[in-house]
């Protein structure tokens, strides 16, 4: 009950001016959970977001405010995670890159581009390998690792991940405030944090740990005949060479003056970037 009252309070205070009306929405997976999405606008072709390790869907309410006006924009709350209940031993890979599929074939999306943010990124590109759908038009992968270039300096190893419920909760404090570079909107850490501490802390941990290496990902990536671009801090400037020279149909865009979640720091920035990435687009 805390976390869907701390969430519908956010929801409520960031989008009840607004003129395209966001919906809360729920669907039944194939294994009986019932997931929680985000939904607003209109269009011929949707644009759904998956949002990084933990976080709520509405931390992307920037992009459902400027992208709504001219497509239907939808934001998955994966299993575990905001309004998505999920037992910790049904957390596995393979179930959160079928609930995307079961996403796009229960709320009747056609033609659509998939936005992935940090560990999105590698549950988005797990889904294009395990469910192959040609109504993908294009892709966005938001400040993780492709698996090109030298592997980034891990930022979260192993031996700093605490299991004591109080001690993660105090690292969730720290982690929620680190991927902003700019103080986030009143509410914000709150209801992050309400998120992230729903799962038991070796659950939560989990869900990092993917079953596959870093080739896995770029195989994925070069994979894909649809335009694509990588939105990122520079710590994957090198990936995005690498990408930019070998995926014929890939941009890439470095934003200098923000944090992990770029997409609020830089907020103007990147819906500019996708309002032109989707204006390219065939």
């Amino acid at each position: 009950m805390k976390i869907t009252l701390v969430l519908a309070a956010w929801l409520l205070s960031s989008f009840c001016a607004w003129a395209h009306p966001v919906k809360s929405q729920f669907f039944k997976t194939s294994d009986g959970l019932s997931l929680h999405y985000l939904e607003a606008g209109s269009g011929h072709r949707s644009l759904v977001f998956v949002p990084g390790w933990l976080m709520p869907a509405e931390i992307f309410e920037e992009q459902i405010l400027a992208l709504s006006a001219d497509h239907r924009v939808l934001v998955l709350d994966p299993r575990g995670q905001g309004r998505s209940k999920a037992p910790p031993q049904r957390l596995q890979a393979a179930a959160r890159a079928r609930d995307i599929d079961e996403l796009l074939q229960q709320a009747q999306v056609g033609e659509h581009v998939l936005i992935g943010w940090s560990l999105g990124v590698m549950e988005v590109l797990d889904h294009t390998v395990r469910h192959p759908n040609p109504q993908l038009r294009g892709l966005v992968l938001i400040d993780n690792s492709i698996g090109m270039g030298r592997a980034p300096a891990s930022t979260s190893g192993k031996a700093k991940r605490p299991v004591g419920n109080d001690e993660f909760r105090a690292y969730i404090q720290r982690f929620a405030s680190a991927i902003f570079k700019h103080p986030p909107p009143p509410g914000w850490l709150q209801a992050i944090e309400t998120s992230a501490t729903q799962l038991p802390p070796k659950a939560a941990w989990g869900l990092l740990d993917k079953p596959y290496g870093r080739e896995y990902y770029k195989k994925a990536v070069l994979a894909l005949d649809v335009p694509l671009w990588y939105a990122i801090t520079p710590r994957f400037a090198e990936q995005s060479l690498e990408l930019t020279q070998t995926h014929p149909r890939a941009s890439a865009t470095v934003f200098e003056d923000a944090g992990h979640a770029l997409f609020v720091d830089s907020a103007a920035q990147f819906n500019r970037g996708m309002k032109e990435f989707l204006e390219r687009m065939p």
